[in-house]
């Protein structure tokens, strides 16, 4: 019997190693599935998305996608944003509580904001961070344009002493600083600077339902006698394309309005000067951002004919070389337009510097650029083709063939007719025009009657 057991004992221990082995590897492949570090590989960098700027639908898609797309250890939204102007925040709510890596706000560097729909954005993240000096609040509205109930809040917050916090910053703003943290549901920490945040971060457990990361930035390392700590994580910065910031030009209200104004300066000097068509290429792209501001920024419509009129009196009274109470007026209703150019009051109304050096610089080109082409232009007289043929002109500088002569003072480009070579000072007629060229012939001065008759 002992003979038959041996083996068996023996079969039976390495089944038993087999299924410890099995059940081994099956425990750790649920941790990592369902514990620490989910969705994150070792090699994934702290992604950086800076929210700057008033947002808007195209900003709102844009960050939502970049946390649906990018692989990340952790994603840090860099918020200085006085606001929503418009769009719908919901889907960028839901993105930053089911992003695949724990999700970072840090309202910062100081003097950052983060108004209205922008600190909800902050109040999503898994951490909430703040440069000190930086400010939070103006919750309401928390969009300008296009949203009609409150955006949701981050779950698990406790609901009395964050709504106690709603109400009090609704139409206030708070400075943060080491005194008055916690700005419950918006600010919990402060750190003073990114690369600090990140440093800071090492070692920070986020768990978000059944699943848990832990966060590695950092480790110790000695240098010369000294344990530093080192970042170990690659950072990096999430911005959006080319056209995004290109049209995002005209996302404040004192920009939209500069581009406005400027894209009906510039259209109205290619209208008078008719020139190769540059300054009207520069006013349609004024326009262009101009418009994008319009169609995103909560506009006070009657701003904008208050600018059409002002800037049609300030044309009138400068194209007639008449300023006096014209340029006067203009200037006001100029300034008047750009003051109440949006309803953002109070998280971010128009810059009153920038609406005053806008609209200074906008009379300035009026004043110097268009007064200068329309005296030009409407000062010389014009001369019929007709008129010209068979005017005796002064050569300038030599036809051979070509130059260029004077008629009744004005400079003509021309050609020596039949290729004859005329030189600077003597006369010609004219005997032919092409476009704007003249076809000269060369006349010979006949002398005075009484050295005629001397030399005789």
């Amino acid at each position: 019997m002992s003979g038959v057991c041996c083996p068996l004992s023996a079969s039976y221990a390495s089944l038993m190693r087999i299924v410890r082995t099995i059940g081994g590897v099956m425990l750790a492949l649920g941790v990592v599935l369902s514990g620490s570090a989910m969705a994150q590989t070792e090699g994934d960098p702290i992604v950086i998305i800076e929210v700057g700027d008033p947002m808007d639908q195209r900003l709102i898609d844009y960050v939502a996608s970049t946390i649906r797309s990018e692989s990340a250890h952790a994603f840090v939204l860099k918020i200085d944003s006085p606001g929503v102007s418009s769009g719908d925040l919901s889907r960028l709510f839901q993105a930053v509580v089911e992003a695949p890596a724990p999700v970072i706000s840090w309202i910062g560097p100081s003097p950052a904001v983060a108004y209205g729909g922008s600190a909800y954005l902050a109040n999503h993240a898994d951490i909430r961070s703040a440069a000190p000096g930086a400010s939070v609040g103006y919750l309401v509205p928390s969009v300008h344009k296009g949203a009609s109930t409150p955006p949701s809040t981050r779950p698990g917050l406790e609901a009395e002493v964050f709504e106690a916090t709603e109400a009090a910053l609704a139409e206030e703003e708070v400075t943060v600083r080491q005194a008055a943290l916690p700005v419950v549901g918006f600010v919990d920490r402060l750190d003073p600077a990114l690369g600090q945040l990140i440093l800071s971060l090492d070692g920070e457990i986020v768990t978000r339902g059944e699943q848990v990361f832990e966060l590695d930035t950092a480790r110790l390392e000695v240098i010369e006698g000294e344990e530093i700590l080192v970042q170990t994580r690659q950072v990096k910065f999430i911005k959006t394309g080319l056209l995004d910031r290109f049209l995002r030009l005209g996302a404040r209200p004192e920009t939209a309005f500069l581009f406005l104004l400027f894209g009906i300066a510039f259209a109205v000097f290619e209208f008078y000067a008719a020139g190769t068509g540059l300054m009207a290429f520069v006013a349609g792209l004024s326009v262009v951002v101009a418009g994008y501001g319009l169609a995103t920024l909560p506009i006070w419509w009657p701003a904008v004919g208050i600018l059409g009129v002002g800037m049609g009196i300030l044309v009138w009274g400068f194209s007639q070389n008449r300023v006096g109470w014209r340029a006067a007026l203009g200037t006001i209703l100029l300034l008047v337009a750009g003051f109440t150019f949006t309803t953002t009051y109070p998280q971010y109304p128009p810059s009153p510097w920038m609406v005053v050096v806008a609209v200074a610089a906008a009379v300035t080109f009026i004043w110097y650029s268009l007064t200068t082409v329309v005296r030009g232009r409407f000062a010389t007289p014009t001369v019929g083709r007709d008129e010209l043929i068979g005017k005796r002109c002064l050569v300038v500088d030599t036809l051979d063939p070509l130059g260029v002569v004077a008629v009744d003072g004005a400079r003509w480009q021309a050609t020596a007719d039949r290729g004859i070579e005329i030189v600077a000072g003597g006369a010609g007629e004219i005997v032919g025009v092409t476009g704007l060229l003249l076809e000269i012939d060369p006349v010979t001065l006949q002398a005075p009657a009484k050295k005629r008759e001397d030399s005789s």
